[in-house]
Formats: structure tokens, C-alpha cells, sequence
């Protein structure tokens, strides 16, 4: 794939709406080409599934989803409803997307470029004007899947350790209908909501964390796709496949 973003964006413009509230719903973030071949190239992903424990994350195979029998699926389900009551609580599907890119061996999915342009010189220029933080130095990638019945609590992704800065989510759901879920909100004070995004295709969001938010429960009804490529810019130190990547120039 050769993927480029949309050469009619206008990065002063929106960074002027981006500073009122650190975050943004950037459409038509790639050209239409680049659109089509990453919404193809998440179709080609074998799909697992994660969801947390407390602070616990479970993170199982497609072989593993295969194999639960109807019992086993019936117990996680009951717990994750339980812990969600009062806890922090979250279950999707995904696929590993820059920790698979990172491995010596396995499978390359075309996926991967997404995460390559992302990692672009240019790219993360345009990120840096953008949210008007200059310290981001990489990005990471995982493919995400909310099927029905699926949701992510509210939380701020804040994580100085891994140096989280901004949040993104690259939306590839196809013709999303504002009743069926899986809206992107924002949070003020009183635990109202004060935005929210819904899914679109083509679209970028994203928000400087630390920012309350949550991703609303998939109506179990729905039958399209609530697919992303999400992930977080990041200060830390680049692992060295991808700081390797800085070499490139193609946008």
C-alpha cells in the first residue's frame, strides 16, 4: 500500500480549533485512496479479544476465543457485567497491531503501513503543530472491533510511564447511526456529557490526555462494523523499529 494523508488539510486551521478543547473530529484525515486500503487492510486481521480484571488485562487469542465453549464465555461475561457496575471496565475485540509489527517473526499484514505513516517524520510533524505538543515522539497501534454489547468505561488514559500525551482513533465504521452506541464522549465536571463523537469513516479523533472519556456500549441490534485503528502519541523512547522509520520521508 503507499498511504498518504488528505494534502487538503489545513493543519493552522485546525489547530486553532483543536486548542479550544484539546481534541478534535479531523475528517477526511487520509485521501480517499488511503482510506479504502486501510479500512480493506483491518479486514485481513485475525481477531482477539480483550478486556480487563481490575487492573488485570486479558488479552486472548482467536485461537482462545475459538476454543471457549459456551460456559467459559458465559463466566467472563457475567464478571466483566459485574465489574463494570462500579469499576473501570472495558471489552472489545483487537489485534495487537504495533506489538505484532515489533516481532522478529509472524505475520506482516498490511496494517502495519498504517502504523509506518503514522510514524512518518512528517506525519508526526503534522501531530506536533497540531495539538502544539512538540515532545511527541512516536505512535503505537492496535486495531479495535466494538461488536455488540462491547463498550470502554470512563477513564483519562493518563500514563507518564509510557509518556501517553494524545489519544487518537482512526474511525474506518462505515455509515454509523448516531442510536446504535460506540460514541467517543467527553466528560466535565458533573459527569455530564459535554461531546461526543460519533463514529465516521475516514475520521480522526483526537484528545490531549489526560481527558475523561468513554467509548458507550454497541447496541446489541447493530450489524455493521464499529471498526479503528486507535492508539496514543507518546514521548517515551521509540522502540528501535520504529525510531528506524524516521528515515523515511514519503507522506
Amino acid at each position: 500500500m503507499t498511504l498518504r494523508l488528505n494534502p487538503a488539510l489545513n493543519c493552522a486551521a485546525l489547530a486553532s480549533d483543536y486548542a479550544v478543547r484539546k481534541r478534535l473530529q479531523l475528517r477526511d484525515f487520509l485521501d480517499p485512496a488511503s482510506a479504502e486500503q486501510v479500512y480493506e487492510s483491518v479486514h485481513e486481521l485475525p481477531w482477539g479479544m480483550v478486556y480487563n480484571d481490575g487492573p488485570q488485562v486479558h488479552q486472548l487469542s482467536p485461537e482462545q476465543v475459538a476454543a471457549m465453549d459456551d460456559q467459559q464465555a458465559d463466566d467472563i461475561t457475567a464478571g466483566i457485567q459485574e465489574r463494570a457496575r462500579e469499576q473501570f471496565q472495558f471489552l472489545y475485540a483487537f489485534y495487537p497491531v504495533h506489538h505484532a509489527y515489533l516481532l522478529p517473526t509472524g505475520p506482516r499484514y498490511r496494517a502495519f503501513e498504517f502504523l509506518e505513516l503514522l510514524n512518518n517524520p512528517a506525519v508526526i510533524d503534522f501531530i506536533r503543530d497540531l495539538t502544539g505538543l512538540d515532545q511527541i515522539r512516536w505512535a503505537d497501534a492496535q486495531a479495535t472491533w466494538y461488536r455488540p454489547g462491547h463498550f470502554l468505561t470512563a477513564h483519562d488514559d493518563e500514563d507518564p510511564v509510557r509518556g501517553r500525551v494524545a489519544a487518537y482513533v482512526m474511525n474506518l465504521s462505515r455509515d454509523w447511526n448516531r442510536d446504535w452506541g460506540g460514541l467517543l464522549q467527553f466528560f466535565d465536571a458533573n459527569d455530564n456529557v459535554e461531546q461526543a463523537y460519533k463514529p465516521a469513516f475516514n475520521t480522526l479523533n483526537i484528545f490531549t490526555v489526560p481527558q475523561l472519556h468513554s467509548v458507550s456500549m454497541v447496541s446489541t441490534y447493530v450489524t455493521a462494523e464499529r471498526l479503528a485503528v486507535t492508539g496514543w502519541f507518546r514521548t517515551d523512547e521509540p522502540p528501535q523499529r520504529i525510531a528506524q522509520l524516521a528515515s523515511r520521508t514519503t507522506t
